[in-house]
């Protein structure tokens, strides 16, 4: 199997979404009452600003270590002006 990129944010919206389907098994099973709106769509919608925050911080990430890791590639090759070889 292929490595693949690691992605915070689809690991912190399943967990999002399982908590959700936790707490809706937990009303249907007459444990909680979520009937109340004004409790409910601030927690699903804390939720997702939440996976949206750490997409962006994800995408900084990478953005920022890519203009390094290029900086690094351009700057430090073999036959470059800072190794003297020219």
């Amino acid at each position: 199997m292929r490595r693949h990129r690691f992605e915070p944010a689809a690991l912190v919206m399943g967990l999002v979404l399982i908590g959700l389907t936790v707490a809706f098994l937990l009303d249907a099973g007459q444990v909680w009452d979520l009937s109340d709106t004004r409790e409910t769509v601030p927690v699903a919608g804390s939720g997702l600003a939440l996976v949206a925050v750490t997409a962006v911080v994800t995408q900084a990430v990478r953005s920022v270590r890519g203009r390094r890791a290029r900086r690094r590639r351009t700057a430090g090759g073999p036959g470059s002006f800072r190794d003297g070889a020219s």
